[in-house]
Order: structure tokens, then C-alpha cells, then sequence
């Protein structure tokens, strides 16, 4: 059997699966962010949503297929207990950490998102906006842990992606800003 594995490219398939764990999550988050825009309307938000959500549950499952194969990698075979519990891990404790802590964040926020009429909205919300840090705890992780981050593409995509979702982020808070400041002068 072990004579079977060693035969497989388990190492690249593990940073492969991280990788496309990282830029789904990505995608996800960006549509989650678009969804949230007051300018979508009917069929075009529902879709949103559902790439949105597509993406996310897509990124998690390859997060989770990414940490359970490092358990049967020959070059640098993790324990159990290193991946499931944060900063447990002998090599780069922090990195992998992070790592954990944001597939368990991820996997909360999908969670909750699945029951969240059972939630009282601001719960939910408060949840879902955690998000952000599970975002960069898996950053952090990728370009902390990531054999690949040493080349210049994959520097990019890490610095192009957190510049989109912060480039994002406060478009949606600027729009937020203007429909309270119209909310309120309707008030009064």
C-alpha cells in the first residue's frame, strides 16, 4: 500500500487543493460582498448568492481534502492532532495554525449560514462577518506555510487578492455610509 501512495503526487495535489481552497474562498467572499451591494435586484442577486455560495462550500471542502491528505504525505507526513488542533503542528506551528483556525472558521460560517433562519439576524451576521478574519487567517497561513509563495505569481495572486477584498470592502462601506445618510435625512 505505501508502495501504491508514494507513487501518487500527493504534494503537489496538497498544495494544488490549497491553493484552489484559497481562490474559492476568495471568490466567495468577493460575491458575498457583491451580493451585499443595495444595487442588485431579482434574478441577478439570486444568482450572486448562489455562486457566492457555491464557492464557499467549495473552498471548505477542498481546505478539508487539503489538510487530510498531509496525513499520508511521505515527504512531510502530518499527525492528526497537528491538523486538527491549531498550532500543534511541529513544522511552522503559527503558519498551520492559522491554517486550522481558518477552515474551522469556515466551516462555522457555512454552518450557521445553513440554519441561519433558526439565528436572530445580528447573530448570524456577526458570524458571517468573521469571515474576514478566517480570510486572512488563510493568507496568513498560504504565504506563511506555502512552499509556493517564493514565486512571484503566487506572491501576486495573495497580494492582488487581499487588495480586491479590501478594495471591495470599502466600496460596500461607502455605499452602507450613503444608505444611512439617506435613511436618516428621510427620518427627519
Amino acid at each position: 500500500m505505501v508502495e501504491l501512495i508514494s507513487t501518487w503526487p500527493i504534494w503537489q495535489t496538497i498544495r494544488v487543493l490549497g491553493m484552489v481552497s484559497y481562490l474559492l474562498l476568495f471568490t466567495g467572499i468577493c460575491l458575498g460582498i457583491l451580493y451585499s451591494m443595495p444595487f442588485w435586484k431579482g434574478k441577478t442577486k439570486a444568482a450572486l448568492y448562489k455562486y457566492h455560495s457555491s464557492a464557499t462550500v467549495a473552498g471548505v471542502f477542498c481546505g478539508i481534502f487539503h489538510a487530510m491528505l498531509l496525513v499520508i504525505d511521505l515527504h512531510m507526513p502530518f499527525s492528526w492532532k497537528e491538523i486538527l488542533i491549531p498550532f500543534a503542528s511541529r513544522n511552522e506551528p503559527l503558519w498551520n495554525g492559522l491554517g486550522t483556525l481558518a477552515l474551522y472558521g469556515m466551516l462555522i460560517i457555512t454552518f450557521t449560514t445553513d440554519i441561519r433562519t433558526k439565528l436572530k439576524k445580528n447573530v448570524w451576521r456577526a458570524i458571517h462577518f468573521c469571515s474576514y478574519p478566517a480570510f486572512i487567517a488563510a493568507l496568513a497561513h498560504g504565504m506563511g506555510a506555502g512552499t509556493d509563495t517564493k514565486r512571484f505569481p503566487i506572491y501576486l495572486m495573495y497580494i492582488c487578492t487581499s487588495g480586491i477584498i479590501v478594495l471591495l470592502s470599502v466600496i460596500r462601506i461607502c455605499f452602507r455610509r450613503k444608505q444611512n445618510i439617506a435613511h436618516l435625512a428621510n427620518r427627519g
